[in-house]
């Protein structure tokens, strides 16, 4: 994707939402892992309508994110996710920004 191979868009999401997964999934809570695993697959279906790969941006915020998750930083956690959510999200509107 980096490369901007767009062919491989389908395999990258599936990855993201692996990545995502595994990452909620230490939490210990069936109930948050449904409503995430919910909410996820709303948010990929209108990405894989609206828009394509970030870039460099999301690659960067996965690696924190996974840094954070080995060494059990939740507080760093939280905030690379809340930047990296709301980035996915203004990604998504601008890219549906009409003229």
């Amino acid at each position: 994707m980096q490369s901007g191979e767009l062919g491989v868009t389908e395999i990258w999401k599936q990855y993201d939402w692996q990545f995502h997964q595994a990452l909620v999934s230490a939490c210990g809570s069936g109930l948050l892992m449904q409503t995430h695993a919910a909410v996820f697959e709303k948010y990929l279906r209108y990405q894989m309508i609206s828009l394509g790969f970030r870039g460099d941006v999301a690659v960067d915020e996965h690696r924190r994110l996974l840094d954070c998750a080995l060494q059990r930083d939740a507080r760093s956690a939280q905030a690379i996710l809340d930047t990296h959510v709301e980035g996915g999200l203004r990604h998504a509107l601008a890219a549906n920004e009409l003229p």
